[in-house]
C-alpha cells in the first residue's frame, strides 16, 4: 500500500497520476516565461531541468534564478532537476557542483523536491541525506534513453533506488517493442503492490509508449510529465491533451468498477 507523498497540497501517490511540466530555458527570461505558461496552465508539479541553463556554474545567477522561477509559479510543488549526459540530459558539472547546486536548491526552500540520479553519481546515500536535513523530498531516478532492460533488472533497480531513503522512485527507460513497455508497466505494479511503500514514477518513452504516460492510474505510476512548449524527453503530449485523456480514461475504470 503506498504511503502517499504531500507536498503543498499536492498528494503524490494517490488518485490520478499528478502532471509536471518541464522548464527547460536556457536563459532566465525564457524560464520565467516558461513558468508564467506552466502556472497559466495549471498542472500539479513543475519541474526545473537545470542542465539546460546556461549559467548553472554561476552560483549567484543559479540562486537568484531559482527564487524567480519560483516566485513566478506560486504554491505549484517544483522538482530541481539536473540530469546528466549518460541520462539523456545536457549537464557538463562535476560531482562536487552537481552536489553542491542540489543541496543549494534545497536549502533555498524553493524546490520541494530534488531529483537525484542514483546510479549516475558517487555516493548518493549521503546525498540524500542531506537534502533531507533541508525539508526537501527526494526524488531518486534513473533514465535510460537506448533501451529497456529485463524485469527482473528493472525490478532490482527499483528496489536499489528504495534502499537509499529516498521518498520517491522513478524509472523512464526506451522501448524497442511494445512488450518492453508492457514489462515496465507490470514490474511497476508489483513495486506498488509488493515491495515499496514509496509513490513510484515509471514511463517508457517514445512512440512506443505513449499508454504509460497515459494509464498510469491503472499500473500505479504516481506521475506523468507533460510539455507546455519544448519536451524534456521523447513522446510527451502537450498538457491539454494528456489531462484530456487521463480523465477520459479515468471516467471508464469508473465505470467498469
Amino acid at each position: 500500500m503506498t504511503k502517499p507523498v504531500e507536498v503543498n497540497g499536492v498528494v503524490i501517490g494517490s488518485g490520478l497520476p499528478k502532471i509536471c511540466v518541464p522548464l527547460t530555458g536556457k536563459k532566465k527570461e525564457e524560464l520565467l516565461e516558461e513558468a508564467s505558461r506552466a502556472k497559466a496552465a495549471a498542472p500539479d508539479l513543475a519541474e526545473w531541468r537545470a542542465d539546460y541553463y546556461e549559467h548553472l556554474n554561476c552560483e549567484e545567477d543559479f540562486t537568484q534564478t531559482l527564487k524567480e522561477i519560483k516566485e513566478e509559479l506560486g504554491d505549484i510543488p517544483l522538482i530541481f532537476t539536473i540530469r546528466s549526459a549518460e541520462e539523456g540530459g545536457k549537464a557538463d558539472i562535476s560531482e562536487e557542483e552537481y552536489a553542491d547546486r542540489v543541496l543549494e536548491a534545497a536549502e533555498s526552500g524553493c524546490a520541494e523536491l530534488i531529483d537525484v540520479e542514483v546510479f549516475s553519481r558517487k555516493n548518493t546515500d549521503q546525498l540524500i541525506e542531506k537534502l533531507h536535513t533541508t525539508g526537501a523530498k527526494v526524488i531518486a531516478s534513473t533514465h535510460d534513453f537506448h533501451k529497456t532492460d529485463d524485469s527482473e533488472i528493472l525490478k532490482k533497480r527499483f528496489l536499489q533506488m528504495d534502499s537509499t531513503g529516498a521518498d520517491i522512485l522513478k524509472m523512464a527507460v526506451m522501448p524497442a517493442e511494445f512488450d518492453d513497455v508492457a514489462s515496465l508497466m507490470q514490474v511497476t505494479n508489483e513495486m506498488v503492490e509488493e515491495h515499496t511503500e514509496k509513490p513510484v514514477i515509471s514511463m517508457a518513452m517514445g512512440n512506443l509508449g505513449f499508454i504509460s504516460r497515459i494509464a498510469g492510474e491503472n499500473f500505479g505510476s504516481a506521475v506523468t510529465f507533460a510539455a507546455i512548449g519544448a519536451t524534456s524527453a521523447p513522446g510527451q503530449f502537450p498538457i491539454e491533451e494528456l489531462r484530456m485523456m487521463m480523465n477520459v480514461l479515468h471516467k471508464k475504470n469508473i465505470e467498469e468498477d
